[in-house]
């Protein structure tokens, strides 16, 4: 036999070895549905405290102040994998293994472990939004019956200045401006202060997501230098953001959305936030509970190009080889398709997916010594500006935070750009050394960010597409992009970020989150899925919220109104032949395995949905699908409002709203070879219809969100999720949440373009005053926080009652857009 010639002890290592990999194996398929759930630690070790030995300070027992607690976490000094992630049942497991929500396991739903993990802490008292059980299935007929019963039963305020007219639909079925009169969650500012949490010795610790070691072959991630010129575990916890290990009960509830691997029960004030990046520098006040790092740095002479560079040198093992970073790369389209070779996804690839697939070995091999895992992939990110853009304090430090969190404390997995649009189309931005490139970079950006700004201008979109015949960049913006990605093959993806988008919490936690989410997400219903909303008002739990979809996908197939995306879409006239892979079986045979493992090709932040039988004014901005049939834009006619030929009426689109979003190097390729033929759509059209007709995998990441107001939950989801009456037709019909007016209804969120409450609440969190329309408005923020106010809460009939007097805000991990022009 195979192995009679080995001595008993190493039979009995073989063995082992074969177990752990079969156990391992199993676990990355869909064979572990009908295995034991096993929980296993990462070195042998489970909540051990961190390296220095300090861990997060247990709340007094006896507190009469209740608090939402952090879960204890796994260490991340070590990992089997890139972007560790504990463990955590985020939603259990479901017994149907017919459906997307069996691949919600303890595998699948990870988060990233702060280097402080927290250890004995009180559990959480307040019951979580997650463990609400679904509301009862109620018919189309009787959902509006409601709906009308809602918007008859208010007075809409005065008309003045206000889009959507207020007296503009009293004889209508629908009124957007009906969530206007909800109760406002003042609870963002009333149970968020960091006062109440330290009384109960709940102090701000060091939070640090990262990984110092990665696979068995070990492969480290070595330190980088900071901008305080020391290695950044050198620099005295300067370079360190803090968070509190406690979230204050009765903080609102996520509304919409769900964690998707972050971490939800840690809170970050302003100072502890932003202090390593200049807020507060020279302060004469003393500010409680916040140190000011000892170091403060020129900020005007830190070179931050530099250091990313130095940082990526000094990691260069974990990565693929590649050429330097080219901040002037040109005009000239490649000569060939470098760019495209070995893109995460395909087989052929180079790198690795977050969690790579467990491939076959021998008996040999395993007792072999371990071979170096594939290389980690890369990550560009562009921070879109603009010629003029006026840099605010905040600016700068929120652009500090990203270049130390996604790249000098990752060793180097992501790099950080400023992506400057200049708007003379004729300036000479290709060449660095000439007078105009320097003119116009040293007038249009602060010092410390040249080296990493790109210039582009909309130039090079007209020689590079010279068949689409219009090349602004309202229409286009993802031309440039493209253009970036094509120029700058040693990145595998590209995400678009906005100059007005704001984090709380830790840019990398929030990235490698959303990644991993959409990593594991299978391909069957995929575009189904990602058209509707999740509310755990609503819907429950995750898990139950996925189950419900897919059975809806489901009857909505068997009743004819949905007909699902499997593979590439069919195209009229379509001479580019899809770059995607095809699908690996028949899809009624499939058990959502396909798609689980591979990276995806899209990622949204918001729904991706079909506007091709909604009212969206932008549906039909399509150019070129039929030779020659495209807008045309005139001074008289800027938007061409009268373009929709039906010609394009089956032409297969997809749409989302928002453009953060990330791109692998095969979408970017595709949109790049479909406007290369002269074909384009709007750009809230373009990147999801590429992927959908060239089948490549597009997710829609359901991040935490958050309402100004409480909305009931059944008006919500009759509201965001409306179907027309026909079934799995989410956001897709004529009553689609998409269209002008009935999109007010978003701008209580806070996550959405044209929402006020972003900027209100950013603005308290950070000490200062915002002028909105709720009962706080005006008042000053570090006034509110230190000696309270006298409020109506209900804005009209109540009593005055005092609120405030907590101390500093303190939020959970919360994106925010838009955040414009953030100055006292």
């Amino acid at each position: 036999m195979l192995l009679t010639g080995y001595p008993p002890r190493r039979l009995v290592l073989v063995v082992v070895l074969i177990f752990l990999a079969a156990v391992l194996f199993l676990q990355q398929t869909t064979y572990k549905e009908y295995m034991p759930a096993f929980k296993w630690t990462q070195d042998g070790q489970h909540g051990s405290p961190a390296q220095d030995g300090s861990r997060l300070e247990k709340p007094e027992e006896g507190s009469a102040v209740p608090v939402k607690t952090a879960e204890v976490d796994l260490p991340v000094n070590t990992a089997d994998r890139p972007g560790s992630m504990s463990t955590v049942s985020s939603a259990g497991h479901v017994a149907a293994s017919s459906t997307s929500a069996s691949y919600l396991t303890e595998e699948t739903m990870w988060t990233i472990s702060p280097l402080q993990s927290t250890t004995d802490v009180p559990a959480q008292n307040a019951e979580p939004a997650s463990s609400k059980q679904p509301l009862p299935h109620e018919g189309y007929e009787t959902v509006q019956s409601r709906v009308q019963e809602l918007i008859k039963d208010w007075t809409p305020p005065p008309q003045g200045d206000h889009w959507p007219p207020y007296d503009g639909y009293a004889d209508k079925d629908y009124d957007p401006n009906r969530w206007e009169a909800f109760e406002w969650d003042t609870d963002f500012y009333l149970k968020s202060g960091i006062g109440k949490l330290e009384q109960i010795g709940v102090k701000p610790k060091s939070y640090r997501p990262y990984l110092l070691k990665e696979g068995t072959a070990g492969i480290w991630r070595k330190i980088c230098e900071g901008p305080r010129g020391l290695p950044l575990n050198e620099s005295n916890t300067d370079d360190v953001v803090k968070a509190y290990a406690a979230i204050r009960d009765g903080f609102p509830d996520v509304a919409i959305g769900t964690g998707i691997g972050i971490d939800l029960d840690y809170c970050f004030d302003r100072y502890n936030r932003y202090g390593p990046y200049g807020l507060g520098e020279g302060e004469e006040i003393v500010t409680h509970n916040w140190e000011e790092p000892s170091i403060k740095p020129n900020w005007s002479d830190v070179r931050w190009g530099y250091l990313q560079d130095q940082c990526v040198a000094e990691n260069k093992h974990r990565f693929a080889d590649s050429s330097p970073v080219n901040l002037a790369p040109g005009k000239d389209l490649p000569e060939d398709d470098a760019a495209t070779k070995s893109e995460p996804g395909s087989t052929e690839s180079k790198h690795s997916p977050r969690s790579p697939p467990v491939t076959p070995v021998t008996t040999a091999q395993m007792v072999k010594a371990a071979t170096p895992r594939p290389k980690l992939p890369r990550t560009a990110i562009l921070i879109r500006t603009w010629e003029g853009y006026d840099y605010t304090e905040n600016d700068k430090q929120a652009i500090r935070a990203l270049v130390t969190e996604l790249n000098l404390l990752s060793g180097g997995e992501y790099q950080v750009f400023l992506f400057v649009n200049i708007k003379d189309s004729e300036a000479d931005i290709w060449n660095t050394s000439s007078p105009k490139y320097a003119e116009l970079l040293h007038s249009n950006v602060p010092h410390e960010f040249w080296d990493i700004s790109v210039l582009w201008n909309e130039k090079v979109c007209q020689e590079w597409y010279p068949k689409i015949g219009d090349w602004q960049v309202y229409w286009h913006q993802w031309m440039p992009v493209q253009w970036f990605g094509m120029t700058h093959p040693e990145f595998d993806f590209v995400w678009n970020w906005e100059t007005d988008a704001r984090y709380t919490g830790s840019h990398y936690q929030f990235f490698e989150s959303v990644a991993n989410f959409s990593d594991h997400m299978p391909r069957r219903y995929l575009w189904e899925r990602s058209s509707r909303f999740y509310f755990p008002s609503a819907h429950g739990s995750y898990e139950q919220w996925l189950a419900d979809t897919d059975a809806t996908i489901e009857r909505g197939i068997n009743e004819g109104t949905v007909k699902p995306v499997w593979g590439p879409a069919d195209v009229p006239n379509a001479t580019i032949k899809a770059t995607g892979p095809a699908p690996t079986s028949q899809m009624e045979l499939d058990k959502f395995e396909w798609g689980v493992g591979e990276p995806a090709d899209l990622i949204t932040l918001q729904p991706i949905w079909d506007p091709a039988h909604t009212i969206w004014t932008m549906r039909d901005k399509i150019w070129n699908y039929i030779d020659g049939l495209a807008p045309h834009f005139t001074g008289e006619d800027p938007l061409d409002e009268d373009f929709h030929p039906p010609e394009y009426e089956g032409l297969p689109r997809r749409a989302y709203i928002n453009t953060v979003s990330r791109f692998s190097k095969r979408q970017l390729k595709a949109m790049h070879m479909e406007n290369l033929e002269g074909r384009a759509m709007q750009a809230e059209m373009w990147p999801a219809t590429v992927a959908l007709h060239h089948g490549l995998k597009a997710v829609y990441a359901p991040h935490p969100i958050w309402t100004d107001r409480k909305w009931p939950a059944w008006y919500m989801d009759a509201i965001f999720n409306a179907d027309g009456n026909k079934t799995a037709q989410w956001g897709q019909q004529a009553d689609s949440v998409y269209d002008h007016d009935r999109e007010h209804n978003f701008n209580g969120w806070s996550w959405y373009y044209h929402s006020e409450f972003p900027r209100s609440l950013y603005r308290r969190w950070l000490g200062w005053s915002a002028d909105d329309a709720s009962p706080l408005n005006g008042i000053s923020g570090k006034s509110l926080e230190e000696g309270g106010a006298f409020v109506q809460l209900d804005g009209k009939h109540s009593e005055a009652v005092e609120v405030g007097g907590g101390g500093r805000m303190c939020l959970p991990p919360m994106l925010l857009h838009p955040v414009k022009k953030v100055k006292e």
